[in-house]
């Protein structure tokens, strides 16, 4: 019965089920995103199988929000970025690539296997054991039948098949690796010395003759592409929130009414004695049900100390009778609406009237809570927000047809919408079209406000949705071709980039010589630094200058290198002293590099094992769809 009264809202793990349930291998995981697509145009095919935009849509869109899950600070610009679109449709290739070849390759993989993994799948058991009521409830909130479902399991394990096929062609004994365990902890004994920039800066010629010269020379470089002036308007939700008004009350029924929304962390515990009812009862029946409730109610206002043992004797909720009516804690929601808001307004050791509920009458006795009770007022500039959010977006969705209708039919100039939605006309810079493409992160609009009949006809362009609740007209008001920068207007970035340039060149050719005349005479440096380092131990040096003192020949002692470091800008002149090469013996040390050392291994077979797919398919690739497509 308590499993009744419960309401079946207990589906959050459901509800993130789908990302958790696909096994996530690091070369082919992807594939595991793409059940249930839609088909459209192609962006891709490999061997005549297609990868359609939904797809390709789709599946940036899980691998968003799975990187957001685990990063909620990552720069949203990075999932604009051109690259990380390639790499998702490259990795939508391989996974189709993959696929095949299991196909052709024979990997079988039987009902059985799947049975048995699914039913040790964790998300699917409850007190330690399958659940088909749960396995169940997860496929249905995620839209998958248990065919579909089983046939992703089916791909998931068959490329789990080819992974341990690959790995079963590696083998290389412990002992091999020795040398190349003693190499990773070799030492190294080096001495460093450090040459700034700066000081280089000053002996750069910075003459307008030095400048000219680099501009004639490099003109090609300092070319400006066509830029345009626009005056553009925005009819969008944030300008439509200040003219909006909420009153008070209707932000107390909202919280009134959406009451378990902001009480849903904190949990009471409570214990009932429940007498039955149903429909089919005789109105005389249930009078007397009701008037042997009132009569035990009664009983217990009088001495509550008696309602562990008046559950035991008369409530017909046998699971929680045996404990006294306990029900253990729950949060708002949890149970059916008439018993939840009447626990949810008592205090704590209150004894309840009779609460009426679709299983029949019950007494209630709140006995504990815990966590806090959200008040109204913590919560009342929240729910305000939301209102007033709620409201313009349903000004903004009324009349977004209406504003786009004005620009397109009064398209000699933007006074029109602006008066009739009262909006500012906004003056832009010279923008280039990269530059426009930023202005809103919208390519679209950049395309629109170049296009030739905007520039020759400075009309309104028609509104265009620049991101979600923003609407945006222009009209292109000056117009520039692309043509050579003057040297004026270059001057200073041919200045800056001069200095650069010319002091390093300056400085690594100082650097270069310094190390010549050290060879000969070793006390021409002062040295600043003597270190020992190793790979693990890397005495706050940076990589690429470690890379480089391994890479320095240990047959000359003592022996010297220069390194340039543009991030310091500095030039860095190593001296290689001593080397020392023991033995490890340390099994930890042993087993660690063992294992960095197979997983390498086997991650470039995969990678051979993927090109040699690739040599071998026939892989088409639509470029025009695809820029479009971002």
């Amino acid at each position: 019965m308590l499993e009744q009264i419960r309401n079946r809202t207990q589906t959050k793990l459901a509800k993130v089920i789908l990302a958790i349930i696909i096994i996530p291998f690091a070369l082919f995981g992807i594939d595991s995103y793409l059940s249930g697509v839609g088909s459209s145009v192609h962006i891709a095919s490999v061997n005549d199988e297609a990868i359609t935009a939904q797809e390709l849509q789709d599946t940036e869109s899980q691998f968003v929000a799975q990187i957001r899950s685990q990063n909620e600070e990552t720069d949203p610009a990075i999932f604009q970025d051109i690259e990380f679109k390639r790499a998702i449709l490259d990795q939508l290739i391989t996974s189709k690539l993959v696929s095949q070849e299991i196909k052709n390759a024979g990997f079988y993989i039987s009902d059985t296997q799947i049975g048995t993994y699914i039913s040790g799948m964790p998300e699917f058991r409850r007190n330690g054991k399958f659940s088909q009521d749960q396995y169940d409830e997860v496929l249905k909130i995620n839209n998958l039948t248990p065919k579909k479902f089983d046939a992703k399991i089916r791909k998931d394990l068959g490329t789990q098949q080819v992974k341990e096929s690959l790995k079963k062609l590696i083998y290389i004994p412990k002992d091999k690796i020795q040398p190349l365990v003693n190499l990773t902890y070799q030492k190294r004994d080096v001495s460093i010395f450090e040459l700034k920039q700066e000081k280089y800066k000053k002996n750069v010629d910075l003459s307008d003759a030095a400048l000219k010269k680099v501009y004639e020379e490099s003109k090609s470089n300092f070319i400006r592409p066509d830029q345009v002036k626009i005056k553009f308007i925005i009819y969008s939700v944030a300008g439509i929130v200040p003219n909006v008004q909420v009153p008070d009350d209707a932000v107390k029924k909202y919280f009134t009414n959406n009451i378990n929304r902001f009480q849903a962390d904190q949990q009471r515990r409570a214990k009932h004695i429940l007498f039955n009812i149903n429909s089919n009862m005789p109105s005389e029946e249930v009078d007397r049900i009701k008037a042997e409730a009132l009569a035990v109610l009664k009983k217990i206002k009088k001495n509550p100390k008696t309602f562990d043992e008046n559950a035991k004797k008369y409530s017909q909720d046998v699971e929680s009778s045996k404990n006294g009516g306990d029900l253990g804690f729950f949060s708002r929601g949890e149970m059916t609406k008439s018993f939840d808001d009447a626990v949810f307004a008592m205090k704590k050791n209150q004894i309840s009237n009779l609460i009426k509920t679709e299983f029949g009458y019950h007494i209630i006795m709140l006995t504990d809570l815990k966590g806090e009770e959200v008040k109204f007022e913590s919560v009342k500039n929240q729910i305000k927000g939301e209102l007033l959010f709620n409201l313009a977006l349903t000004e903004y969705g009324s009349n977004a047809e209406d504003f786009s209708n004005v620009v397109y039919e009064q398209s000699e100039n933007l006074e029109a919408a602006a008066k009739k939605f009262d909006l500012e006309i906004q003056d832009s810079q010279w923008l280039s079209f990269e530059d426009a493409k930023k202005f809103f992160n919208n390519e679209a609009f950049a395309q629109a406000i170049f296009d030739k009949n905007a520039i020759d006809q400075k009309k309104n362009i028609p509104a265009i949705e620049a991101s979600p609740n923003n609407l945006v007209s222009a009209r292109v008001v000056d117009f520039r071709s692309s043509a050579i920068k003057a040297f004026d207007e270059v001057k200073g970035s041919i200045k800056d980039f001069l200095l650069e340039v010319e002091s390093q060149k300056l400085l690594i050719a100082d650097g270069g010589k310094l190390i010549e005349e050290v060879k000969s005479n070793p006390k021409k440096i002062d040295w600043i630094d003597q270190l020992v380092i190793d790979r693990i131990d890397k005495q706050g040096l940076s990589d690429p200058l470690i890379n480089a003192i391994y890479k320095m020949d240990d047959k000359k002692i003592p022996g010297y290198s220069g390194l340039y470091d543009p991030k310091g800008e500095e030039y860095i002149i190593v001296k290689l002293n001593k080397v020392v090469t023991e033995n490890v013996t340390d099994k930890d040390s042993i087993d660690i590099y063992y294992n960095d050392y197979m997983t390498m291994i086997e991650e470039e077979v995969e990678a051979a094992y993927i090109s040699d797919l690739r040599v071998n398919a026939n892989i088409d690739f639509n470029e025009k769809l695809f820029s479009n497509f971002n």
